[in-house]
């Protein structure tokens, strides 16, 4: 691997070989590789170093544009209408347009992984230093980083490694979306090539971030007898105090089962999750459970079930602190990529924080230190759930069926439903 920025600095120095007097060298990068395998023709690949065998993809695999919108917006010379033949005021046409707002689409979820991926490595390298060794699996994995051995032709060893692939990738999203501002690509098939770039990188930001999580927390490692876990609505134990972590970003929730076992609460209060976060933190633990995917956020906060909503990055509903608003279940935000307006409480003492989401005077709080939201959630579910046992009853199937009988066929259950 290569070991950037090294800086050497003597402010005074005497041998027999002289006196030396406020030295400093600066090296960019040294070399430190033992790996025998020989270098790809394209390490790190620009924009158009495989822009020739793009090029030959598209050439038999031509793309197909059935367009969504007939205007383009993105400027201040639109609305420009592309129907036919037309050509907007930058002169784009409208084949230009579908690939150049493809890119743009890509270009959001790779920086949405790679923003993961650089929020959780720099977080792991603060908690376990650069260099923490990466352990995937031991001699029951051959080649431990494939995509990115692939795309940039080296093979990470520690947690500070990942540092230079995250600094290549964020260069090129930063380029690629450069291409969509008005008056630069004005080939579809140029754009076409951008976005197999951004998905490529968008794959190694990915793998970045499980290599970095798999390692440092401990995840299962190449192991076919790995743990399960319990997967359904019904897996919650809706007489303990429930938290709910949705998202991406799993360290929040690291934190929430480290805090309950270390104060021997393990087993006294529910960890439940929805999409990424809940696949993640059962590989941490297997005793947290997965109440669903992504799509049944509002199914399972409507049910009150959840005390206290934990929300990290990606993949959580705009409206959430307004559904946890109706069921009265303090929300905390944990990322900076997802504020929801609350206030950042995240310097203020833990006993505050508690006081303030358990007795209502605040409806939740912006927390960004993970080892604060672990406390600040387990001590509130356990204050909170008292007060709201009325939220969290499901209907008994009885109880369903009066219900149903007062049914007026008006539809308004159709309407509301989130399903």
């Amino acid at each position: 691997m290569s070991k950037k920025k090294l800086r050497l600095k003597i402010d005074e120095l005497k041998s027999d070989f002289g006196e030396l007097k406020g030295l400093e060298i600066t090296i960019g990068k040294l070399i430190d590789e033992t790996w025998t395998e020989e270098m790809g023709p394209t390490p790190f690949p620009s924009i158009t170093d495989l822009r020739e065998w793009d090029l030959k993809l598209l050439e038999r695999y031509r793309p197909f544009y059935m367009p969504f919108c007939d205007v383009c917006c993105l400027c201040t010379f639109g609305k420009c209408d592309l129907t036919g033949d037309k050509r907007g005021a930058c002169g784009l046409n409208m084949a230009a347009q579908q690939s150049r707002i493809v890119l743009l689409a890509c270009c959001i979820g790779a920086a949405t992984h790679i923003g993961h991926a650089r929020h959780l490595v720099e977080h792991l390298i603060s908690k376990f230093d650069r260099s923490y060794p990466l352990n995937i699996g031991g001699t029951n994995i051959e080649v431990e980083a494939p995509v990115t051995r692939l795309v940039c032709g080296i093979r990470p060893k520690t947690l500070g490694d990942l540092e230079e692939v995250l600094d290549y990738l964020e260069n090129q999203v930063t380029r690629l979306l450069s291409a969509t501002h008005t008056g630069q690509e004005g080939s579809n098939i140029d754009f076409e090539s951008k976005v197999f770039h951004a998905g490529m990188i968008d794959q190694v930001g990915m793998e970045i971030a499980d290599i970095a999580q798999i390692s440092a927390y401990g995840f299962p490692k190449a192991d076919p007898e790995a743990p399960l876990t319990e997967i359904g609505f019904g897996v919650a134990d809706v007489n303990k105090p429930v938290i709910l972590v949705i998202g991406h970003n799993v360290p929040p929730a690291v934190s929430i089962m480290d805090y309950l076992t270390d104060k021997g609460l393990y087993g006294e209060v529910e960890v439940t999750g929805l999409c990424c976060t809940a696949h993640d933190v059962t590989r941490y633990n297997s005793k947290a459970k997965i109440v669903g995917p992504i799509s049944w956020q509002l199914r399972f906060i409507r049910s009150g079930i959840p005390d206290v909503i934990v929300v990290d990055e990606q993949c959580i509903r705009a409206d959430s602190l307004v559904e946890a608003q109706k069921i009265k279940a303090p929300l905390i935000a944990t990322s900076e990529k997802n504020c929801l307006g609350l206030p950042n409480r995240t310097n203020d003492p833990a006993d505050k924080i508690v006081d303030d989401l358990s007795s209502g005077k605040i409806l939740g709080a912006l927390i960004l230190d993970p080892d604060k939201v672990g406390e600040v959630s387990v001590r509130t579910a356990i204050a909170v759930t008292p007060k709201r046992r009325k939220f969290t009853a499901i209907p008994d199937v009885n109880n369903v069926i009066e219900s149903a009988k007062l049914c007026r066929k008006c539809n308004e259950c159709r309407r509301a439903c989130p399903m």
